[in-house]
């Protein structure tokens, strides 16, 4: 009878570890991919030119890096995210502060540098992600759609997609 307590407490145990991980896993995916609309809408206004525009969407990408929690993260996600979010707020942070496109352009290449490591890492895109590269500008970024128009010249069929991140259900 004792040992068949100590089975059935174990057995609850590891059945609310798993629905609390997994709790975790959504709240984690759900960041993650606020972060990554953020960054894409960013990508997007960088496209057009308008850097007026661009300073406010980096200020909601910056809301959408401080709404990811740590503490939700395996081990090895959390040292990866320790290794580039300072990385990735410091660079929305510039972004914001400035309208002029050039110098928010600078930042958004590092800032797209950091942020494919990180979301390379964790896997948790829902949506398939294109990591592209702008021949004319020698720089990289992370598109929803294979070779769209590239944020640093806002030309279109200029871009070669280098890996493709598959989004995960």
């Amino acid at each position: 009878m004792k040992t068949l307590k100590i089975y059935t407490l174990t057995l609850l145990i590891a059945f609310f570890y798993a629905i609390t991980v997994h709790a975790q896993d959504v709240s984690l995916s759900k960041s993650f991919n606020k972060l990554i609309d953020s960054y894409i809408v960013l990508k997007n206004t960088l496209i057009s030119g308008d850097g007026n525009t661009a300073e406010n969407n980096a200020k909601d990408l910056m809301a959408a890096l401080s709404e990811v929690q740590q503490k939700a993260m395996t081990p090895a996600q959390s040292a990866l995210w320790t290794k580039y979010a300072e990385k990735l707020k410091f660079d929305s942070r510039h972004i914001s502060e400035v309208d002029r496109v050039a110098h928010q352009r600078e930042h958004f290449a590092s800032l797209s540098t950091n942020l494919f490591a990180v979301l390379k890492g964790f896997k948790l895109n829902q949506k398939n992600l294109y990591w592209e590269y702008c021949v004319m500008k020698n720089n990289y970024y992370i598109s929803e759609i294979p070779k769209g128009k590239d944020p640093y010249m806002g030309m279109a069929n200029c871009s070669k997609v280098k890996e493709t991140l598959p989004g995960v259900k």
